[in-house]
């Protein structure tokens, strides 16, 4: 595993390994150009694809089109709450990774290399470090729920606690941990791995890496709201050191799973419909700069104690 020796303006002195695949293929304009519109066209039609696969198993049990499409805005539900929002979960999951997955497809065609450079530098995806980016960002997001929660004095309705019956609450955990893996995963293999990659093919520069992943990755999820914007920003622009600093995506995708776990478990269920604009929280932004520095401060820890150096091979 390679150090990360950087100048005194912040610009890679050495390549990681996570970024030693970007070559002089990626630098051809021309070549990104083409592979942003064909891939662009291909992400957009296999979601589209995995939703109607979604919507039509929830026609095949005796829903109709309508009650789907209110379903799917987190409006009317299909049966017993919980469960109707596994139909929700399985549609955001599906799409975004067979969307991701295509896209990296491709990337490996048009850069010719491998799907699994995309992913990780090591020679396999390293499972003990998705459960570790999980159980390190697991308590510090919960501890982070509840002070904005204390800050903002609104009381938390978590869908676990509904009251509905044992199968349903554990069919809903079940569901949510394996598509909100799978959707983690999809986005971590599409801004800290495609994005990431391709930008550093125009920049050595760290502060620029970060700032852009951040940005594209809050602005992808449509929300303008200052404070959503600069939270997820933040969120976007550590995940993306973390995956230069370990070397892959591992870690970053556990610790996002965690995230979006903690939000659908305590707050509210997923949901497709477009996200409510509500005023900026200084106070959560500030807790999230606090989430931010512990889950650096403890992947720094991790790299700097030598413990991923077995799973790595020098390229």
């Amino acid at each position: 595993m390679s150090e990360l020796i950087l100048d005194r303006r912040w610009r890679l002195q050495e390549t990681p390994d996570f970024l030693q695949p970007v070559g002089e293929r990626e630098r051809s304009i021309p070549r990104l150009i083409g592979f942003a519109l064909l891939g662009g066209f291909l992400f957009v039609l296999v979601s589209v694809l995995a939703i109607g696969v979604v919507m039509t198993a929830m026609m095949t049990h005796g829903h109709d089109l309508q009650q789907v499409l209110r379903t799917l805005r987190g409006g009317d539900r299909l049966g017993p709450a919980l469960a109707s929002y596994n139909y929700v979960l399985a549609m955001a999951g599906l799409s975004l990774f067979a969307s991701a997955l295509v896209l990296l497809w491709l990337a490996s065609r048009f850069y010719q290399r491998p799907i699994r450079s995309f992913v990780t530098a090591a020679p396999r995806f390293r499972w003990k470090l998705v459960l570790l980016g999980f159980a390190i960002a697991l308590p510090i997001l919960l501890v982070a729920v509840l002070g904005d929660q204390a800050l903002s004095g609104e009381q938390l309705h978590p869908p676990v606690l509904t009251g509905l019956g044992a199968t349903d609450v554990a069919s809903y955990v079940v569901v949510a941990i394996v598509f909100l893996f799978i959707a983690a995963l999809a986005e971590e293999m599409v801004f800290r791995g495609w994005l990431l990659q391709q930008t550093s093919a125009f920049t050595r520069s760290i502060p620029v890496l970060l700032a852009v992943n951040g940005v594209l990755f809050a602005l992808a999820h449509g929300d303008l709201d200052p404070g959503a914007f600069f939270v997820r920003a933040l969120m976007g622009a550590s995940w993306a050191w973390i995956a230069i600093r370990v070397g892959g995506l591992e870690f970053g995708a556990g610790a996002h799973l965690a995230n979006n776990l903690l939000i659908v478990l305590l707050i509210e269920p997923v949901s497709l419909a477009a996200p409510a604009h509500e005023k900026a929280d200084i106070g959560a932004g500030l807790i999230q700069l606090a989430i931010v520095g512990a889950s650096v401060a403890a992947v720094e820890l991790l790299v700097r104690s030598g413990k991923l150096e077995h799973s790595f091979t020098r390229r």
